[in-house]
């Protein structure tokens, strides 16, 4: 095979249930940026590769460019390894949310970790003349980027992404982001601490071309959103919804289903009901916790109660809904057990998905976690999944907690989390 200047890969992930659910979209971005420099590309899917690298197979390339997040450390460390020990030559460059763990990454393997988003440093990346801590620079207009080289993912883009199986058109999915940073400052969440966190939003019109070639050139109508701030600011998506509705090509909502994960304020139910007239079959919101004293610990803007209603709402509009809890928090205590049983057992849901609290490199509470009644349990490995390939996996909580032995911490995630399997309605991806 004829190496190519710069190879994209997706690293091994054999920690997750399903692999392949999703292309990931910062390569594709990285992709079409590579191509519009003049440089030979190829995305490299290895996520189910398994963790053997005896047997993965790499295509010959100048540059390696891999992607991550913590929980990908392990295996960046060990692909970084396995490609200089056959390409000696090449050059291993690292990017994504693995960024904020350059400091476990391996420097004898690794040239360069990109922090922020790369479009705008590819030729700084290919020249091997930059430095072990990289910070590219912000793309301001999101407009003036190509669309994700989709055409070079090795395979189909995505999944299903509906709940009960929900098939809307046929032909998989495309994961779709609309605007970039955020401006919240959850506790527990990395994001302000990523490099480009200043937010930015794509026109409406630029995102209803993209669903527009998906729907062309892919055979592509049902989409994901991943956006952290889509419903944040009304008329951004009321924008899209409306682009959306006056598009032919994606017959003016008929003709397109889409999901999207959104805060739980705002919760108007004209809101929703634009968006479901749009092509919105379904909402996953993230509630995190019934407990309005662990939201408050956490700096989750909303209440519980803003939740129930955005529940209700969405489902007055027709839009099926999916409820995003978080257990092991900072601040739980035998009182967040009830609170979130009680949600459990009444909430008008359509599904419900659950992760485990893990203080991830970068967030507020892992930097300073006495701050929010907490004290991190390094020795132990954490993941924010429940479920892995094998099934439900052991309880072993990140943090302790003042008020609760770590038995009894353990124990009150279990409650929850045998209540959210008995409705019947909990995701296990």
């Amino acid at each position: 095979m004829q190496p190519v200047d710069l190879l994209l890969v997706n690293p091994p992930r054999p920690y997750l249930v399903a692999p392949h659910a999703q292309a990931p979209l910062g390569l594709l971005y990285l992709g079409a940026a590579a191509e519009a420099e003049g440089l030979s590309v190829r995305i490299h899917n290895m996520a189910g590769a398994g963790a053997n690298q005896y047997d993965w197979d790499i295509p010959p390339a100048g540059v390696y460019g891999l992607t991550g997040s913590f929980l990908d450390v392990t295996m960046v460390n060990v692909l970084a390894g396995e490609i200089k020990r056959r390409y000696p030559d090449a050059g291993v460059v690292v990017g994504g949310p693995i960024s904020l763990s350059a400091g476990e990454l391996e420097k004898d393997f690794i040239r360069t970790v990109v922090h922020g988003e790369a479009e705008l440093a590819v030729a700084d990346i290919m020249s091997g003349e930059t430095p072990w801590d990289f910070l590219a620079p912000v793309p301001d207009d999101l407009d003036s980027l190509p669309f994700p080289a989709r055409r070079l993912w090795p395979g189909p883009l995505g999944g299903n992404v509906f709940l009960g199986g929900a098939n809307y058109f046929g032909g998989g999915s495309a994961t779709i982001i609309t605007t970039r940073g955020c401006p919240f400052s959850c506790a527990f969440c990395a994001g302000p601490a990523l490099a480009s966190r200043k937010v930015r939003k794509r026109s409406p019109s630029s995102v209803v071309a993209e669903m527009e070639v998906c729907a062309r050139d892919f055979g592509i109508r049902q989409f994901r959103f991943s956006d952290e701030f889509l419903t944040a600011a009304g008329p951004h998506v009321d924008g899209i919804c409306e682009g959306i509705l006056r598009s032919k090509v994606l017959k003016h909502g008929d003709g397109v289903a889409w999901r999207a994960s959104i805060g739980v304020n705002p919760h108007e139910v004209s809101m929703f009901k634009l968006m479901k007239a749009a092509g919105c079959r379904e909402v996953s919101l993230g509630i995190e916790s019934a407990d309005p004293e662990v939201l408050a610990l956490i700096s989750k803007k909303g209440t519980p109660a803003d939740g129930l209603a955005a529940l209700e709402s969405a489902r007055a509009a027709g839009v099926k809904t999916r409820a995003l809890l978080m257990v092991g928090t900072p601040g739980e205590t035998p009182a967040t057990l009830r609170h979130n049983l009680v949600f459990i057992r009444t909430a008008p849901f359509d599904g419900l998905a659950v992760t485990m609290f893990t203080p991830i490199p970068g967030c507020e509470i892992a930097r300073d976690p006495r701050k929010f009644k907490c004290w991190l349990r390094p020795e132990q490995a954490h993941s924010l999944c429940v479920y892995g390939p094998g099934g439900r996996m052991k309880v072993v909580p990140a943090i302790t907690v003042e008020g609760l032995t770590s038995d009894e911490f353990a124990e009150q995630i279990n409650i929850v989390l045998d209540a959210a399997e008995a409705t019947g309605k909990l995701g296990r991806g």
